[in-house]
């Protein structure tokens, strides 16, 4: 039969006798309801505030339906990054929920949602959370003056800037500390082991010393 939309049930339903089928909804009413050849056309000119694929899904009572698979932003499922338009029930720990509203705006990449949506976090860091995938850069301990590799040790705060090593994190963020005394202080042996034969300022004596 054709379709017709039911807004109390929120989806379409097929013109037939109620028991006919999973999908009947009764018969239309032939004055005032618009009748589709299919459920998503049906969905798309009456429920347009539903998004088009789930309210397809649920027309058709399907199971089968398991989201997109496409990265929307994660606020409305707790979450402080992208997440994507699946059921967490498979037991994939990247999905937030299935999208079920027209006005969720789904990207493509993971990449893509963080800089439209989160374009406040610098995008690796936003991607890396989003997959839940280990990042191997390094963010500013700025309490402990040292800098950390997040593949070891994520940072909680996503408000901080992400280096390719160590060196490079310890001179642009580390500023108080010798770039020596930084690498130490991270962990960098071969820097412990052999010093930078450079000058610094140890603020217990007032003088300047030698990282040797």
């Amino acid at each position: 039969g054709l379709w017709y939309v039911s807004y109390m049930g929120g989806k379409c339903v097929t013109d037939c006798n109620e028991g006919s089928g999973e999908t009947c909804g009764g018969l239309a009413n032939p004055h005032s309801d618009d009748l589709f050849t299919n459920p998503k056309s049906c969905c798309k000119s009456e429920l347009f505030w539903v998004f088009l694929e789930f309210c397809e899904a649920e027309s058709l009572i399907s199971s089968c339906y398991g989201g997109t698979g496409l990265y929307y932003r994660g606020d409305a499922a707790g979450i402080e990054v992208c997440v994507r338009d699946c059921d967490p029930i498979t037991g994939d720990t990247t999905c937030g929920g299935i999208v079920e509203d027209s006005y969720v705006v789904l990207h493509a990449t993971a990449e893509d949602c963080c800089s439209i949506e989160y374009d406040w976090i610098e995008n690796e860091l936003c991607a890396a959370r989003t997959t839940q995938t280990p990042l191997d850069k390094y963010w500013p301990d700025m309490l402990n003056g040292k800098c950390i590799k997040d593949s070891e040790t994520q940072s909680e705060d996503l408000d901080v800037s992400i280096w390719n090593s160590k060196s490079e994190c310890c001179t642009n963020k580390i500023h108080w500390k010798s770039k020596a005394k930084c690498l130490t202080d991270s962990g960098d042996n071969a820097t412990v082991a052999q010093g930078s034969g450079q000058f610094f300022i140890d603020w217990v004596t007032e003088q300047c010393i030698q990282d040797c």
